[in-house]
């Protein structure tokens, strides 16, 4: 822990000194003291407390007033300790009044340290539970950023309105001072860009200036002074009377690699350079920035775009965790299998394939601490990650899907119900689930079992290894589960096709080893 600033408003001279000992054997910096409330009144003015640690019967003003005049005055007030004899003590005015905590007197050396440390203690975990909630709370609205950029982006294909959408989306959401997006024109070696309408295009040398640089170099620059830079053009910031400082600067590629553009961000606003997260966030948007671009320039049609937000999102939770990689990709894979099985029009298998790849997204909003614990989860660690079925309809309910896409939201929330009506988050029994919610159901549980995780899997109350369960039990337990976790007409679906999607992987996620005797015995033809 950091070191603390204390201020101790104490009577007694050795009660005060037994503190002082007390707190800077813990590593904090000596304590200011004082034994006048009035005195302590005024150094809380004057200087920044963490904690003030004061004796209810202070002179001059006693603790408990001390503690209510700061609290009412200070817009952001220490933590209050307060000190006193038993026949002081009243929770109600004590607490009520704001006090963390209350130490009786007479206290002892080593009593004091104990108390201490507990409340330094809670404290930290206080502000530590803060701080993960405020991560999560920016992951959230970083999240929603990019989605509410990528529909728009989606929505554009007049490269002429694309551009200064591209910019002002960029500049807002990145809090800097202006954005700048550019095309490699590679035939003449250039790059261009469009400023506004009626204006003609701006071309600038390839070789020239941070832009050129990233184009031709495909070095993401992220600099907290440009004017360090021996390649940075002043001629802009001279002649407009401009200062540029921070810049973080991207190259825009296309799917087969090939830079096709540069996106630079000048001057973040309040900070003195761009962040890391600043860099992975325009990492994640510039490869939707890419696709819209060729769409635009090509007139490719819109669903390449969104497709691109789906698996970038999808992508985005399983980065988290090195042992999910890939799952939503394998998930979506499997449904779709079951799918073309079962039947399933066009229509559904779309619907079905933006549910599978978008049916963990609310475990961004999961704590690492739970999200990539090793071993046995609590039951509070169970409850808290059961709850991002929850967080994925609440995310996606604000994604603006398109009509033909609207039950995906309430399909992928659902695909840990049971047919039986024991799953969650809702309860609901086969009559009530969406068949797409069914299959996801099968192919989830599939590649749980046949992966690798950080925990032991379960087969009833058999606790086996974190390693992929051998497939004959992962038969028996899709067979096993049919009628009460699974909707039986799916799980026959994908024992059908099993076969099938062990040869797709065969040699990736699945090693030869693992798959190889199991499609010998069910389609030695596809050997």
């Amino acid at each position: 822990m950091a070191s603390i600033s204390f201020l101790i408003v104490e009577g007694e001279p050795a009660v005060s000194k037994m503190m002082s000992m007390v707190i800077q054997s813990l590593g904090h910096q000596k304590p200011q003291v004082t034994s006048s409330g009035s005195e302590a009144c005024h150094l809380t003015r004057t200087n920044a407390f963490d904690i003030v640690i004061a004796d209810i019967n202070a002179p001059g003003m006693d603790g408990i007033s001390l503690m209510e005049d700061i609290i009412e005055e200070e817009p952001d007030p220490p933590d209050f300790i307060m000190t006193g004899y038993s026949t002081d003590y009243s929770y109600k005015r004590i607490i009520g009044g704001g006090a963390k905590a209350f130490i009786r007197k007479p206290v002892t050396t080593d009593e004091f340290n104990i108390k201490l440390v507990r409340f330094l203690n809670e404290k930290s975990l206080i502000e530590k539970n803060n701080s993960l909630q405020q991560e999560q709370a920016n992951l959230n609205k970083r999240l929603s950023e990019l989605i509410d950029v990528s529909h728009a982006l989606t929505s554009e294909l007049d490269y002429k309105k694309l551009f200064p959408l591209i910019i002002g989306k960029v500049t807002q959401i990145m809090s800097a001072e202006r954005s700048s997006l550019y095309v490699i024109d590679w035939s003449k070696r250039e790059l261009w860009t469009e400023v506004s309408e009626g204006v003609e295009q701006i071309r600038l040398p390839m070789d020239q200036g941070i832009c050129g640089h990233v184009a031709v170099t495909g070095e993401l620059v992220n600099v907290e002074d440009a004017w360090d830079l021996p390649y940075f053009n002043r001629t802009f910031d001279q002649k407009n009377k401009f200062r540029t400082r921070s810049v973080l600067c991207i190259p825009i590629t296309n799917k087969t690699g090939k830079k096709i553009g540069v996106l630079q961000i000048i001057n973040k606003k309040n900070y003195p350079r761009f962040t890391r997260e600043d860099e992975l966030f325009l990492k994640g948007l510039a490869s939707q920035v890419a696709i819209s671009l060729e769409n635009s320039f090509l007139h490719e049609e819109i669903k390449l775009s969104f497709d691109s937000s789906i698996t970038t999102l999808s992508a985005i939770v399983d980065a988290r965790h090195p042992f999910t990689a890939g799952h939503s990709e394998r998930v979506t894979q499997y449904a779709l299998m079951i799918a073309r099985e079962m039947k399933l029009t066009k229509k559904e298998m779309e619907i079905l394939k933006y549910s599978a790849l978008l049916h963990d997204i609310g475990k961004i909003g999961i704590r690492d601490k739970v999200l990539l614990k090793d071993g046995r989860f609590t039951d509070e660690d169970r409850e808290e990650m059961n709850s991002h079925t929850v967080k994925t309809k609440s995310i996606l309910d604000k994604f603006h899907f398109p009509n033909k896409l609207t039950e995906v939201p309430g399909i992928a929330a659902h695909h840990h119900e049971k047919v039986n009506g024991e799953g969650y988050p809702d309860g609901l029994t086969g009559d009530e689930m969406h068949l797409g919610s069914k299959i996801l159901a099968v192919a989830d549980v599939f590649d749980a079992l046949t992966s690798r995780r950080d925990y032991p899997k379960y087969d009833s109350e058999e606790i086996m290894s974190c390693e992929p369960m051998p497939l004959d039990r992962v038969i028996s337990i899709l067979k096993k589960d049919s009628g009460s976790h699974f909707d039986p007409e799916v799980a026959q679906a994908f024992l059908n096709c099993l076969p099938r999607a062990l040869l797709y992987y065969r040699g990736g996620h699945f090693p030869s080893i693992y798959v190889d005797e199991t499609i010998q015995r069910l389609a030695p033809e596809l050997i």
